[in-house]
């Protein structure tokens, strides 16, 4: 399956923001690793507007190793971006750099394809509103495919329909809100022995450095086997979970800087455990 080349009535350019897929921000629900099927699913449903002349993929696709070459399968066209940060805030930095980039390459299409009648946005980035209105503007009709819970309600009352990305995904790519693990819910891999010094030491540099370390940053972008885990999800989830049992972290709800309506998980060191104050030195 590809773009087709059927005579339908109408022309239609597909542009996808694939790390909204991955990184869609704290919501009621989640993505676990989205597979090409939700791409093949959105595909088909561009397909039914009409013919696809363009279908753009936008991702960082150096870390998303295999998925590149699944795209192309689909004749879909990946696009790189960027995202410019690899520290800091670099989620928000993502999120921009796919909005800008998706935007432009929208934008000139828009003069460069006067034939295209639709445009079909895979996006919940808050700087698609104002493309979206531009597009309208240039009398083309705008459906719009994001996460129903966390799309700014412009954004969605600026498209001309609107489908739930959720429908669009297979069961098992959806999980649970990003909330504290039970820490009752398991048995402890982890003895009296263990080494808490790297964790707690690059909790407190962390938190030097930004102004809240959510759960989901530090589980999918910082912990590595250094701080006593291995380079798997499940070892790295057990090691936050037992640092919550052991109370080394308090965990609290914050304002998700990518969505403010939706709040995101963040953890603090208990800076007056034993044991934290020992490693600190006091």
């Amino acid at each position: 399956m590809g773009v087709t080349e059927d005579k339908t009535q109408g022309t239609v350019a597909l542009f996808v923001d694939f790390d909204h897929l991955r990184h869609p921000g704290a919501h009621s629900q989640r993505v676990s690793s989205p597979s090409a099927s939700a791409l093949e699913a959105i595909l088909q449903r561009a397909q039914e507007l009409g013919r696809v002349v363009t279908a753009n993929v936008y991702a960082e696709w150096e870390n998303i190793p295999g998925m590149q070459a699944e795209v192309k399968r689909l004749h879909l066209d990946p696009r790189f971006v960027f995202a410019g940060s690899r520290h800091t805030e670099f989620s928000v930095a993502r999120g921009c750099a796919t909005a800008v980039t998706l935007s432009l390459d929208a934008l000139q299409s828009l003069y460069e394809r006067t034939d295209i009648d639709t445009y079909m946005i895979v996006s919940g980035e808050d700087g698609m509103l104002d493309l979206l209105g531009r597009l309208k503007s240039h009398r083309k009709k705008v459906y719009l495919i994001a996460f129903d819970n966390t799309v700014h309600p412009d954004l969605r009352a600026s498209a001309d329909s609107f489908e739930p990305l959720e429908s669009f995904l297979q069961p098992d790519e959806i999980e649970q809100p990003d909330t504290p693990p039970s820490p009752e819910a398991y048995e402890s891999p982890f003895g009296k022995s263990f080494d808490w010094k790297p964790f707690v030491l690059l909790l407190n540099r962390l938190e030097g450095n930004l102004p809240f370390v959510s759960l989901k940053y530090l589980k999918n972008q910082v912990l590595t086997p250094a701080h006593g885990c291995d380079n798997t999800q499940e070892s790295k989830a057990a090691l936050i979970r037992e640092a919550i049992r052991m109370h080394f972290i308090d965990t609290s709800k914050v304002p998700n800087p990518r969505n403010p309506s939706f709040a995101t998980t963040a953890c603090r060191l208990n800076r007056n455990h034993p044991d934290v104050r020992r490693v600190l030195g006091g």
